[in-house]
C-alpha cells in the first residue's frame, strides 16, 4: 500500500509541482549520508566526511519528525552501503526522492561554498534539476555561505529515475568551512535548510 502512495506522490509531484500533496499515507524521502565503514570520504586535519554527514543525515531525520514527510536513511551507523544498493533501497522503500549529503575537498584551501550536484544523463526537464535549485537556495539562505550552484558530473544517481541530487554542504580543506563543519549548531543548520529545500520541492508551503 505504501509503495502505491509513494507511487501516486510522485506522479502527483510531477503533474503539479506548485500544490501541497494531499495525501492520507506519508510521503517518502530518503536521506544518504555518503560514504561509510571503510570509506571515510575526504580526511583533513583528523576529520572524516563520512562522520560529519552522517551527523547532518540524523539530524535531518530527526527534524523531519516535526514535518509532513517520513525520512528514512540509506545508514544510521557507521557503515559502509553499496552505492548502487543505496538508490535501490531508496525504490523499494518507495520514496519520491533520493538525496545525498557530501563535504568537498580540493587542494586549494581557498575554495568554498556550497553545491548540488545532478547526474549528467538528467535531461533538463527531470525534475531533478528543480530539487536541487529548492535545496541550494535553501543551504545559501540559511548559511550565507557562497553560492557554486548547481553542477553536473557523471554520478550513481543515473541508477535511478528517482528525482536525485547530491549535496556537498562545504569544504573540508577550507579551514573557515571545516570549523563550520565541525560546529553542532551549523550542522543543524545545515539540516534544516536541506529539508526546508525537500518541502519546497514537494511543494508544502511554509516549510517547518
Amino acid at each position: 500500500m505504501r509503495r502505491r502512495w509513494a507511487a501516486l506522490a510522485l506522479l502527483f509531484l510531477l503533474s503539479a509541482p506548485a500544490l501541497a500533496p494531499s495525501l492520507d499515507s506519508p510521503i517518502t524521502v530518503v536521506v544518504d549520508a555518503g560514504h561509510g565503514g571503510h570509506d571515510p570520504g575526504a580526511v583533513v586535519a583528523g576529520v572524516e566526511e563520512k562522520d560529519i554527514v552522517l551527523d547532518i543525515a540524523l539530524r535531518i531525520f530527526e527534524l523531519s519528525r516535526a514535518s509532513p514527510i517520513q525520512v528514512v536513511l540509506t545508514r544510521s551507523t557507521d557503515r559502509y552501503v553499496d552505492l548502487k544498493e543505496r538508490v535501490r533501497f531508496a525504490e523499494r522503500v518507495g520514496a519520491v526522492l533520493y538525496i545525498s549529503v557530501h563535504a568537498n575537498y580540493v587542494s586549494d584551501p581557498r575554495v568554498r561554498g556550497i553545491e548540488v550536484y545532478v547526474d549528467d544523463t538528467r535531461p533538463p526537464s527531470d525534475p531533478s534539476w528543480r530539487l536541487a535549485e529548492a535545496v541550494l537556495g535553501a543551504l545559501v539562505a540559511e548559511t550565507k555561505a557562497r553560492n557554486r550552484g548547481v553542477r553536473t558530473q557523471k554520478l550513481y544517481l543515473r541508477h535511478t529515475d528517482l528525482p536525485a541530487v547530491l549535496v556537498e554542504v562545504g569544504y573540508l580543506s577550507n579551514p573557515k568551512e571545516r570549523s563550520l563543519l565541525l560546529t553542532p549548531s551549523y550542522r543543524e543548520r545545515l539540516a534544516r535548510a536541506i529539508l526546508e529545500g525537500i518541502l519546497e520541492f514537494l511543494g508544502f508551503p511554509g516549510g517547518l
